[in-house]
């Protein structure tokens, strides 16, 4: 018997949770991560042990940022901290779940008068091409983004696959809805999951409809990190659940999204649980933009399927 639970083939009980912060309710979208607590001390124990770790540090390093990841899961953790407590929600008997949001970081920042038309916004020809009219120079600060998808990367390498020593002993009837795999390095930005019959269950019941919720989430965390997409944003994220619970995401890019393959079997066999693919993900700001639309699609999904959570 394999150590380690595959969610694709077998059930387990629910010991991390994705969801969003009400954009409405702040000032800045937050992801917010959930580890049942008991799972929450065996994995900051484990990770040293993981390769993933050591991998995405000197990947930083390459980028400029020298950091080590932070282990005092009292405090902001993660590399640089971004793993920030959010809020502490007891549950029945050893059920504890700890809550930390991810402060989503604006990339795009003002850097003066656009130097081409002086601010103005306008050339010799129409609308300055150099700022796309705005006016103003900008700068794309990524450091940010990169901190949070090292550290994501790092805890999806114990999600995708964990030990089953790990869940053991969560006293919970629910079960965990998804397994989460994310890279790092540009280029490299790949996401994906496995999903648990229970959830690939929830997506065959709302087949055939639109996500709005999930399209204006996704669409105020892009324009949060690049507040000049505002003039080409009207079309570009697209969030629904097509005939037999295919969930599709997308994103700006070049057909960038994350996705459940039109040929996968679990769209006409209902034993079969969904996996999530993605397609052309290259920066950590379109791969954390997708995580965020999972997390929101993962909200409803608890709220409906375990309304007493």
């Amino acid at each position: 018997m394999t150590e380690y639970v595959h969610l694709g083939h077998e059930d387990c009980p629910e010991w991390f949770t994705l969801d969003l912060a009400r954009v409405s309710d702040n000032p800045v979208p937050l992801l917010i991560l959930g580890i049942v607590e008991e799972p929450l001390h065996r994995l900051v124990v484990e990770l040293p042990k993981y390769r993933a770790l050591g991998a995405c540090k000197e990947l930083l390093k390459e980028c400029g940022a020298e950091i080590d990841f932070l282990f005092d899961i009292d405090k902001p953790w993660g590399f640089g901290g971004v793993l920030e407590p959010y809020q502490r929600a007891n549950r029945d008997g050893r059920y504890k779940l700890i809550e930390y949001a991810v402060s989503i970081p604006q990339v795009e920042k003002d850097a003066g008068a656009c130097r081409d038309c002086n601010g103005k916004n306008k050339d010799d020809y129409g609308d300055c091409l150099h700022c796309m009219g705005t006016g103003r120079e900008t700068v794309l600060e990524r450091a940010g983004v990169d901190r949070i998808a090292a550290t994501l990367c790092v805890l999806a390498s114990v999600t995708e696959f964990p030990k089953k020593e790990l869940v053991a002993g969560i006293n919970t009837k629910q079960q965990q809805l998804l397994s989460l795999k994310m890279g790092f390095g540009w280029g490299r930005a790949y996401i994906g999951a496995d999903l648990s019959s229970t959830f690939s269950d929830y997506l065959r019941r709302i087949s055939g409809q639109g996500l709005p919720a999930v399209e204006a989430a996704i669409k105020s965390i892009y324009l949060h990190m690049f507040p000049g997409y505002k003039k080409f944003a009207d079309f570009s994220f697209r969030a629904n659940v097509r005939n037999g619970g295919q969930l599709i995401i997308d994103v700006p890019g070049d057909a960038c999204g994350l996705y459940v393959d039109g040929f996968s079997r679990s769209l006409t066999d209902p034993s079969e649980a969904m996996k999530l693919d993605c397609h052309n993900v290259d920066g950590h700001h379109q791969q954390l933009t997708l995580l965020c639309g999972l997390a929101a699609v993962s909200g409803m999904a608890r709220k409906n399927l375990y309304p007493d959570a």
